[in-house]
């Protein structure tokens, strides 16, 4: 088994606190296969059930985030030199009756003055005169594989309420990112303060510097209480984040998740320290062949000493020593010479590897724990 990787968790903590700050649920940047694209909106879906809302806001939530996504899915380009900044991106925020969608995609420049006018046009009518716009524009376009020209953005228009955030940022000489994102709220029509709370344009481009940087497809930032602290689990169960992962490797991905979670859930504070629940966040990514899995969240301060213990003596054993370890914890919870949470024991087991973690201080009752699972992609 290998050493603990000389992990940087700094940008767990930072983001984290961003996360919180933007009001961001979720993120994903990669390919947008068909699968990835079905296992998005199942989970958005179930994200949007434990949110708060009329059932109404919800449909339109709903809504807007399928047109994106697929916008997302028809337009991602695919050039055979590719610049840095090729994959899709998706990103959700939402807080008291207000949630804001934003999306990006790689764009030709060639195609940039156009696309850029259709938004501009949009923004500028009124909801009577989106819907007729959106009659004309449905009489008068061909539907091709990439969808209708501009038919999806009158409808984000339409169904948000509100006019499209966007941004196009230059890669190369042939290619910039497009961003955008739109904002709905109960009220629809948002003022001008509503519409600019979320700032979901320029929050999307930061976060994803943030995942580009240290190689992360997946963000979730979620209420880690024991009926809430799986909703991730069937995107994790479903996907492939890369074309090229094993299916023994995806397995093993999912139940080191699983027990990462189970952890937040099982020992994460309960926010005594600061306002709310069991707030924890998920990253997933890979880097090279290395699949990183990293969690987030507050411990009390009272635990952190026994806490670090325990994962300095996972880490110590070798791969015999676990299994034994593992087999006799199972026979006697209560060994008192080392209180070792098995669910540790059982990452270290499945992943292969030692386990790589930072606590750092937060105030006088708690402190933030970043944990990383690394697992190397090989053959079946």
């Amino acid at each position: 088994m290998k050493n603990p990787p000389s992990t940087d968790h700094a940008f767990v903590y930072s983001l984290y606190q961003r996360m919180l700050k933007d009001h961001l649920n979720y993120a994903y940047k990669g390919i947008f296969t068909q699968e990835i694209t079905d296992s998005l909106i199942n989970f958005i879906q179930g994200l949007l059930e434990i949110t708060e809302g009329s059932r109404k806001i919800k449909k339109r939530v709903f809504y807007v985030m399928i047109e994106c996504i697929q916008n997302v899915t028809r337009h991602q380009e695919m050039p055979d030199k590719a610049p840095p900044r090729s994959d899709g991106m998706f990103l959700f925020q939402s807080k008291t009756g207000m949630y804001n969608i934003s999306m990006g995609n790689l764009i030709e420049n060639k195609h940039i003055d156009l696309l850029k006018e259709k938004l501009e046009k949009v923004n500028q009518l009124s909801k009577e005169e989106l819907k007729e716009y959106y009659k004309t524009a449905l009489k008068n376009t061909v539907i091709s594989e990439k969808g209708g020209a501009g038919l999806g953005l009158i409808e984000i228009a339409r169904k948000s309420g509100n006019q499209l955030g966007f941004k196009f940022s230059k890669l190369d000489d042939n290619f910039s990112f497009f961003f955008m994102d739109t904002l709905i709220n109960e009220l629809e029509d948002a003022n001008s303060e509503q519409m600019h709370f979320f700032n979901g344009v320029e929050v999307t481009e930061k976060v994803m510097d943030l995942m580009d940087l240290n190689h992360i497809n997946l963000l979730y930032r979620g209420q880690f209480s024991e009926h809430k602290a799986f909703d991730m689990l069937d995107v994790i169960e479903n996907v492939r984040f890369h074309e090229d992962q094993t299916p023994l490797v995806k397995k093993r991905i999912f139940r080191v998740v699983v027990e990462m979670l189970e952890n937040i859930s099982l020992h994460g504070a309960d926010l005594k320290c600061l306002a709310g629940q069991k707030i924890g966040i998920l990253l997933i990514g890979r880097e090279g062949k290395t699949n990183r899995l990293i969690t987030g969240n507050l411990i009390m301060n009272d635990s952190v000493k026994t806490l670090a213990k325990q994962l300095d003596y996972i880490n110590s054993m070798n791969k015999k020593k676990l299994n034994d370890f593992f087999i006799r914890k199972l026979d006697d919870e209560d060994m008192s010479d080392v209180k070792t949470d098995l669910g540790f024991v059982d990452m270290r087991i499945k992943s292969g590897n030692a386990l790589s973690y930072q606590i750092v201080p937060v105030n006088s009752d708690c402190s933030f724990f970043s944990l990383e699972v690394n697992i190397e992609e090989k053959k079946d």
